[in-house]
């Protein structure tokens, strides 16, 4: 059982790693089921074991990459004393982990083409929502800050970092300064406990 569990995890592995090389070289429309098939040797029937359409091998590419981007940001801040600041240094660690070419790529090209902006963006908020709203509720516990609604403002919180994304991709580390500062300011006007 515990073989079998396994194989199937290689495979599925295989079929993500190779489907995600094809499609940022080709392009997600260009890239064919058939292309994956002859890549991993694998049968129709294997690859249709663990994904209904090519759709469905884009998602797990996209959330897959997402998830990693997120555990390495969260890793770099794992001893971290202070949740605001761990929070803080795992927000901008997020920055250079999508600046990775191949990251940046997955995340803001091929995901949204591939799955439409609401889908990609719906994948994005279910790993990087919940981990923001579990470290203002840190934060919180801590005795750091005292929001109304961690929820809503780790959404304000996650649509700052989406834009500083944007700003960091398109111009490097020049806005790297700004956007930290940007950041702070952010966490520090955050109402504190009476």
């Amino acid at each position: 059982m515990a073989l079998q569990v396994h194989r199937r995890e290689k495979t599925r592995a295989a079929l993500l790693k190779h489907a995600k090389r094809l499609m940022l070289r080709h392009g997600y429309e260009a890239t064919t089921t058939q292309m994956i098939l002859d890549a991993t040797g694998l049968s129709k029937g294997a690859l249709y074991h663990h994904f209904a359409s090519k759709a469905d091998i884009a998602e797990a590419i996209y959330a897959q990459t997402s998830r990693e981007a997120i555990t390495a940001a969260a890793r770099s801040a794992a001893r971290t004393r202070s949740p605001l600041e761990a929070l803080r240094k795992s927000a901008l660690a997020w920055l250079d982990q999508i600046k990775q070419p191949t990251t940046a790529r997955v995340l803001f090209d091929l995901g949204p083409q591939a799955l439409g902006w609401r889908r990609a963006k719906a994948i994005e908020d279910e790993n990087s929502l919940a981990a923001m709203t579990r470290s203002l509720e840190a934060a919180m516990a801590a005795g750091e800050i005292d929001l109304p609604s961690p929820a809503i403002t780790a959404r304000m919180l996650n649509a700052l970092m989406a834009e500083a994304a944007y700003l960091h991709l398109e111009f490097g580390d020049s806005t790297r300064k700004e956007v930290e500062r940007t950041l702070t300011s952010f966490l520090n006007a955050l109402p504190r406990p009476k």
